[in-house]
């Protein structure tokens, strides 16, 4: 991926950023809420941050897809239902926070309702795989540290490990894997420049 454009500089910011609010995200739900989950200003900054994991999979992905196309395509697959499912989330801890009840938990006992589980879920699920998957990607391709991309793929599995029970100080472990994983790889993209054009070259070839 060529940084040297505004778009992909936007993308691989996003991968140094997504991770970071996500944390702050929890850690406003542990401070200014009732635990991951169950908050106001937590489930308004976990949908920003979830506005930042879909751009930061989209330049993963770009990044990857040189050298990995189907890997590439795979995690797009995963990442975009999953950061879709991650706000719905989010929102629904915004509604859980302020009336006191949770749809996924409600759905189960009405049947009536049962049909919105499936907004939520197996949906929630590919977030994990997403993290694991970008984790063997990078680890595959180099396109940034090898150790950051072990990092990124402990996130993920921590990220299973503390998220169906809302385990609050694993949650934050987890976070804090996933920014120790994912902030090295966005600078790394950011470092990556394309070669000069050769300035021998006629305009119109050295833009191709």
């Amino acid at each position: 991926m060529n940084v040297t454009r505004p778009g992909d500089r936007f993308l691989a910011s996003a991968v140094v950023l997504a991770p970071i609010v996500f944390l702050a995200g929890d850690v406003a739900y542990i401070v200014a809420g009732n635990g991951v989950n169950d908050g106001v200003l937590g489930g308004t900054v976990g949908v920003w941050s979830c506005f930042l994991l879909g751009w930061a999979f989209v330049g993963l992905a770009r990044c990857l897809a040189a050298c990995a196309p189907r890997g590439s395509l795979a995690l797009l697959v995963l990442a975009l239902p999953a950061v879709c499912a991650g706000a719905g989330f989010n929102v629904n801890a915004l509604h859980r926070a302020q009336f006191g009840n949770d749809f996924p938990e409600a759905a189960f006992t009405d049947p009536a309702g049962a049909i919105g589980v499936l907004a939520f879920v197996p949906w929630g699920w590919f977030a994990p795989a997403a993290f694991v998957l970008t984790g063997v990607l990078v680890w595959r391709t180099r396109i940034g540290p090898r150790w950051a991309a072990a990092l990124t793929t402990a996130g993920g599995l921590l990220f299973i490990s503390a998220r169906p029970v809302a385990i609050d100080p694993l949650v934050v472990v987890a976070d804090l894997t996933l920014v120790l994983g994912l902030v090295p790889i966005g600078i790394a993209m950011l470092a990556r420049r394309r070669p000069a054009a050769d300035p021998e070259l006629p305009a119109a070839a050295a833009v191709r």
